[in-house]
């Protein structure tokens, strides 16, 4: 786990619209959050020192090519809910800027955000995580987040996605 200083944490409150004063020195930690999303509809998250799956859960695009299912030049979301042994479950969303309405998944590596612009078609991505066992925080990665969003193509131009950034803990 890292910590973000105050200046990075004042900018996060403000993007989010939610300003307010620190009496005291406020710092946000940061936790790895690692995910793959495969063609072959399957999920695997690794957050808060746990493994989740699913498998048949992924929604937003057509596999196996990860192809856009909404007629929108801004963005392109994908999700999957996944489970941890426990019987707790969470919720994976990764939102892309850009458009790949009935065309695949580009290929590449992504940077992190915490929003990515409309319709810009810089490889820029944003990934959050919620955890029943957390029902008041969700993972968010920001603008100074680590890591990146991997894209990937097989022969046959079937798409797996990967996730590996550092992310915040968010307060709902």
């Amino acid at each position: 786990m890292k910590n973000i200083g105050i200046s990075a944490t004042l900018a996060i409150l403000v993007t989010a619209g939610c300003v307010k004063e620190p009496s005291a020195p406020v710092s946000f930690e940061a936790f790895p959050l690692r995910a793959t999303v495969t063609p072959d509809n399957h999920c695997t998250v690794e957050a808060w020192g746990r493994t989740y799956t699913s498998i048949g859960q992924v929604r937003g695009a057509v596999l196996p090519t990860f192809s856009g299912t909404l007629e929108s030049d801004g963005y392109h979301a994908i999700g999957c809910w996944v489970s941890h042994s426990d019987g707790t479950d969470g919720e994976l969303v990764v939102t892309f800027s850009g458009n790949s309405y009935q065309l695949p998944f580009p290929t590449g590596s992504f940077r992190p955000v915490l929003d990515p612009p409309y319709g810009s078609t810089e490889k820029i991505v944003s990934v959050s995580f919620s955890a029943s066992f957390l029902p008041t925080v969700k993972l968010r990665t920001v603008d100074e987040s680590s890591g990146a969003v991997t894209v990937e193509s097989d022969a046959t131009g079937a798409r797996t996605i990967r996730v590996d950034v550092t992310a915040l803990r968010w307060e709902l």
